[in-house]
């Protein structure tokens, strides 16, 4: 060995110092160092793994929060289109009772002024019957009697025309100026019908038309004036 220039005493030395440093590092040293590896790969391990749960903890967490903001803009949408919906029908309510009662309000004041025009052609009634007696009065020469007068008078505005009997049990009656209840009731006695609907018309002049359904017989003096303007031409 002292050929090669290795010092045996030297080396043997060498060896027990790398025997008991390694004794001593594999007795004190590589277990801790080995714990403590070993303990920080599992301390990494569940860093990951808690990472890992978070990631999916917080990916649920968004979509459950998406889900909640599409069902909360839905609830919103439908809150709205049921508003809307409430408005419109307010609105068409609102609407149709304005025409109602716009309707109403039309239906009044024609009736009004039918009440009005009937009154005024009552009042006078009273005149043209004076004046009619007094040119009849004057074109005969001679004075009427009261009764005859006020027969003359009843035939000229209510007399019914012929042939109305049986025309139905409802019927319409035009006359010039309105007619009192003997002569409403005269009527009816003689067309046989239990109900009328009374109405005037001054521009037939006199005379009554009769109507019922699809039948009208037209005994008004308009109509005998233009029959006898036909006849002359």
């Amino acid at each position: 060995m002292d050929a090669l220039g290795i010092n045996i005493g030297f080396l043997i030395a060498q060896i027990i110092n790398f025997g008991v440093i390694f004794f001593l590092l594999r007795k004190f040293v590589w277990g801790k160092l080995l714990d403590t590896i070993d303990k920080r790969r599992q301390d990494i391990e569940k860093g990951l793994e808690d990472a890992r749960i978070a990631a999916e903890a917080r990916a649920n967490a968004e979509k459950e929060a998406e889900n909640i903001k599409a069902a909360a803009r839905a609830e919103a949408q439908k809150i709205v289109a049921d508003a809307r919906g409430r408005g419109e029908e307010a609105g068409k309510d609102v609407l149709a009772k304005a025409n109602t009662d716009a309707e109403a309000i039309r239906a009044e004041a024609r009736t009004k002024a039918e009440e009005e025009r009937s009154q005024l052609l009552s009042d006078m009634r009273g005149q043209v019957i004076s004046l009619a007696i007094a040119a009849a009065n004057r074109l005969i020469g001679e004075s009427i009697d009261e009764k005859k007068q006020q027969q003359i008078v009843t035939d000229f505005f209510s007399k019914s025309p012929e042939n109305v009997k049986g025309l139905g049990a409802n019927i319409e009656v035009v006359s010039a100026l309105p007619l009192n209840d003997n002569e409403k009731k005269d009527i009816l006695n003689k067309t046989g019908a239990s109900n009328a609907d009374w109405k005037v018309d001054p521009a037939i002049l006199g005379g009554l038309i009769i109507r019922a359904g699809d039948k009208v017989v037209d005994g008004s003096v308009r109509s005998g004036l233009g029959a006898l303007s036909s006849r002359l031409n």
